[in-house]
């Protein structure tokens, strides 16, 4: 595999390069699989696209990022109040804008730039960040704005950032009591919110998708005292494939709840992957994430630049995070999020974006590679 990587001039950390490729090609067979042929070209043509993003963007010099964090920031601002303004709406959701006939979500490029944005205000203002005013100014007030532009219609997704930037904060050095009560804060508004959207007109009136926020939260802790009759059809439905797929699985194509479990191409599908490549499939999957974790860990440690280190390991982060909420609704730990799983899950725009998010870390690692041969 290093060698076929080397021969096609691909730069930066080859361990994460084999990593990606993995995955591209079991997301394949997985998806044939759930969806079958009609969505499976579909998919095949976003991920080589991703794919090709990657290749471009790990050539480019990741200095180059900050200033491009700084536009792309700005940039997904206007398409987050576009979305909740003409926004088209799929399954009680106004999550998509449709461009030229193609239909993406704002919140896939929200996430990335967020990260890149904040990367960069934590690295040229460090100095600045010791108290409350300037860190709300240069660094939480704009992660505050894209959570609150994307929650109306997503809150899982704003939760997602907004866990994302308390990462990258932690990893930029911002003192722990800032952290600790920013967190505080944010549990007293989520009970708000809760308790409004489940007893008041007032939350589904400005969040439309907050009464099935209530309802999976509801169900999920009702299920904790063992009550069968309220249990979420969709965890019940993954728990039987995982069920069936013991430690071995029934093999590839083999499923017998993809027709079943609802979403098992995208937000269910880690229970497929476990019913048909059984428990050893399902670890071996979680292992690939966690490899990719431990490679941005160590390229962050090896680059010098600040900005360059935070982007390792925020953009990383934010990829392995979500593929690990992927599988804890799947096994019925937390409650249903809607989260996919990384460069597996049929999907479109979250593969391109997740690809150039590792493209962007690869670029990292590709100047860490450099300067350790002497060649900066």
């Amino acid at each position: 595999m290093s060698s076929w990587i080397k021969n096609i001039n691909l730069e930066g950390d080859r361990t994460i390069w084999g990593v990606v490729f993995v995955l591209s090609l079991f997301s394949v067979l997985v998806v044939y699989s759930t969806a079958g042929w009609h969505c499976l070209f579909n998919h095949i043509i976003k991920l080589l696209l991703g794919l090709f993003a990657m290749y471009v963007v790990h050539k480019v010099k990741f200095k180059y990022f900050s200033k491009l964090g700084k536009i792309s920031f700005f940039f997904s601002l206007v398409l987050l109040v576009l979305v909740l303004l003409i926004g088209v709406s799929i399954n009680g959701a106004s999550r998509w804008l449709q461009i030229a006939g193609q239909q993406f979500q704002p919140s896939d490029v929200a996430k990335l730039a967020i990260l890149i944005y904040m990367a960069r205000q934590i690295s040229k203002q460090r100095d600045y960040l010791d108290n409350l005013k300037d860190l709300a100014w240069y660094v939480l007030g704009p992660l505050l704005l894209v959570c609150a532009l994307i929650l109306p219609n997503n809150f899982s997704t704003a939760a997602l950032v907004f866990i994302n930037g308390l990462a990258l904060m932690f990893v930029g050095k911002i003192r722990i009591k800032f952290i600790a009560g920013i967190i505080g804060v944010a549990f007293v508004g989520a009970i708000t919110i809760y308790a409004a959207a489940k007893h008041t007109s007032f939350g589904t009136k400005i969040m439309p998708r907050s009464a099935t926020w209530v309802s999976r939260i509801d169900s999920f802790f009702i299920n904790a005292k063992g009550n069968e009759q309220t249990k979420d059809y969709q965890q019940t439905q993954a728990l039987v494939a995982i069920q069936n797929g013991g430690v071995i699985g029934l093999g590839p194509g083999k499923s017998t709840q993809r027709s079943i479990l609802p979403y098992s191409s995208s937000d269910f599908i880690y229970a497929i992957i476990i019913e048909e490549y059984g428990l050893l499939g399902g670890i071996m999957a979680l292992l690939f994430y966690l490899i990719l974790m431990f490679r941005a860990i160590r390229i962050s440690l090896r680059i010098e630049s600040v900005f360059g280190s935070l982007l390792s390991i925020g953009l990383m982060f934010s990829l392995v995070f979500q593929a690990l909420i992927n599988m804890l609704v799947s096994v019925e730990i937390i409650p249903v999020t809607g989260q996919t799983l990384p460069l597996i899950s049929l999907g479109g725009t979250s593969i391109v974006f997740s690809c150039i998010a590792i493209g962007i870390v690869l670029s990292v690692s590709r100047d860490a590679t450099d300067r350790a041969y002497g060649k900066a």
